[in-house]
C-alpha cells in the first residue's frame, strides 16, 4: 500500500490516502505532529529535562484515544548548511564549538535540532484492522467519521502537550505544510528514536561565548515562532553575532547607519551575496533570490541603526531573528527591551544600569555588575528571567579580522 499526504492542509492533522487502485482512493489514517522544545530554549542554562517514557507509554495505552502509533523523530543539522566549502567563518566557529565541548565533556552544539512527537490514528477501512477496531470507539464517541477522528487526534495532541508542559517542554502542533513527505524537515539527519534514554533535546543554536565556568552559552535565536532580541552593546559584539549566525547556516541582513564599519565584512569575511547583505538604515531586505527562511537556512536581521532606529518594514516570521543593536540605552528606546524575547547587555553607566533594572526587573547583583563588565563580557537575559554571563571567546580568525573586543 502506497501512502502520501493529501486532502487537507493547515490544521496539523494530516489525512493520508491509501492508493488501493487507480479508481478508488480512501482515507487510510490521520497523523498529527508536535514539535517539542525545552522551556528555556532561547537561553538554555543547563541540559533540558529528559522526556519520561511514561508519557509516550500512556499515550499508546490510552483506550480513550485508540492511537496506532506514538513515536519521536529527531532531525539534526550539525554544522551550517550551504556554507562555502572553505568558509573561514564556518571553520573558525566549528573549531571554537569543538573546543568548548571538549572542555565540558559534552557534544558540540548543533546548528539546529528538531524533536517531533508523531501520533497516528487508523480510520475505518484501514488494512491495519486491529488498530482500526481499537480507534473505532474513541472516534464514534466524538461524533464519528472523519470529523470524529480529527477530534480524537486533537484530544491526543492536547493531552500530550499538557503532560509535556509539566516536565518542562513547550509544544507546537505543526501544519501539514511544515514538514515534507515522509515526515522530513530539510535538515541533514533524520532518525526514528527507539530509545529515549539520554536523548538530547536541546534545539541547537548559536554559541555566543562561554560563562565563568567555561560552559557554552548558546542563543536559541532561530525558532519556528520567530524571535526578537535587543542588544545594548558595541560593534564588536554585533559583528561576532553576524559571523556566528552565518556559521550555523543563517543568511544575514545587516541594516546599518555606519556602512563603512560593515563593508570590510562584506568584502573580506568570505560570505558571498548568497549569505550576507549590508544595506542602509530603513531598507532591511535580503538579496535577490534568497529562499524563504527554514530550519536549515534561517534568517538574521541585524539592525545597527543607532540608539533610536528608524521605522522599517523588517522581515519577520518563522526561522527569522530580528536583533536590534543599541549603542546605549535611551529612555525612548525602552520598548525594544520590553518587547524582546532575548536581551544582551554590555558594560553601561550606572544611570543606564538603573534604567535597565526598572525595565527588566534585574536583580540588584546584576544591576551592580553592569558598570564593571569587561569589554569581552555580556549579560544575556531571556523573557522568562533566565540570566547568563558570557565572554565572547573570540577565535584567532575573529581576532585577526575584527580586532580586540571594544565596548
Amino acid at each position: 500500500m502506497r501512502t502520501f499526504a493529501g486532502m487537507r492542509r493547515g490544521r496539523g492533522l494530516s489525512p493520508v490516502i491509501a492508493d488501493e487502485t487507480s479508481a478508488r482512493r480512501v482515507v487510510d489514517h490521520l497523523i498529527t505532529v508536535l514539535e517539542l522544545e525545552p522551556a528555556d530554549a532561547v537561553l538554555p542554562q543547563s541540559a533540558p529535562p529528559p522526556i519520561p517514557k511514561r508519557i509516550l507509554e500512556a499515550l499508546r495505552a490510552d483506550p480513550l484515544l485508540g492511537l496506532a502509533d506514538v513515536r519521536l523523530i529527531q532531525h539534526v543539522q550539525r554544522t551550517g548548511a550551504g556554507l562555502p566549502e572553505r568558509s573561514q567563518a564556518g571553520s573558525s566557529y566549528q573549531a571554537l564549538n569543538s573546543e568548548v565541548a571538549r572542555h565540558a565533556a559534552v557534544a558540540p552544539i548543533p546548528a539546529a535540532r528538531l524533536t517531533w512527537l508523531t501520533m497516528r490514528l487508523e480510520l475505518p477501512g484501514s488494512r491495519r484492522h486491529q488498530w482500526a477496531a481499537r480507534a473505532a470507539g474513541p472516534i464514534l464517541a466524538r461524533g464519528g467519521g472523519l470529523e470524529g477522528a480529527r477530534r480524537t487526534l486533537d484530544k491526543a495532541a492536547r493531552t500530550a502537550s499538557a503532560r509535556l508542559a509539566v516536565v518542562g517542554y513547550r509544544t507546537i502542533i505543526l501544519a501539514d505544510t511544515a514538514y515534507e513527505p515522509g515526515l522530513a524537515s530539510g535538515l541533514a539527519e533524520t532518525q526514528d528514536v527507539t530509545d529515549i534514554t539520554g536523548l538530547a533535546t536541546t534545539t541547537g543554536g548559536v554559541l555566543v561565548g562561554v560563562d565563568p565556568a567555561h560552559r557554552a552559552v548558546t542563543l536559541g535565536l532561530f525558532r519556528r515562532k520567530g524571535l526578537s532580541a535587543a542588544v545594548i552593546g558595541g560593534l564588536h559584539l554585533a559583528q561576532i553575532l553576524a559571523l556566528r549566525c552565518a556559521a550555523v547556516g543563517a543568511r544575514v541582513i545587516v541594516e546599518t547607519a555606519r556602512q563603512d564599519e560593515w563593508d570590510p565584512m562584506l568584502l573580506h569575511s568570505g560570505l558571498d551575496p548568497a549569505r550576507l547583505a549590508v544595506q542602509p538604515a530603513g531598507r532591511p531586505a535580503g538579496n535577490a533570490g534568497w529562499p524563504k527562511p527554514s530550519a536549515a537556512t534561517p534568517l538574521l536581521v541585524l539592525r545597527d541603526c543607532g540608539a533610536r532606529p528608524p521605522y522599517a518594514a523588517v522581515p519577520r516570521g518563522p526561522w527569522t531573528a530580528v536583533v536590534t543593536v543599541l549603542p546605549f540605552l535611551d529612555p525612548r528606546s525602552a520598548g525594544y527591551l520590553k518587547d524582546a524575547d532575548l536581551i544582551g547587555l554590555q558594560r553601561m553607566p550606572r544611570e543606564e544600569a538603573a534604567m535597565a533594572r526598572r525595565i527588566l526587573a534585574l536583580p540588584d547583583r546584576d544591576t551592580a555588575a553592569l558598570p564593571d563588565l569587561p569589554d569581552q563580557m555580556a549579560l544575556w537575559r531571556s523573557k522568562n528571567g533566565i540570566t547568563r554571563y558570557s565572554e565572547v571567546a573570540a577565535t584567532k580568525w575573529e581576532q585577526a579580522f575584527l580586532g580586540k573586543p571594544v565596548r
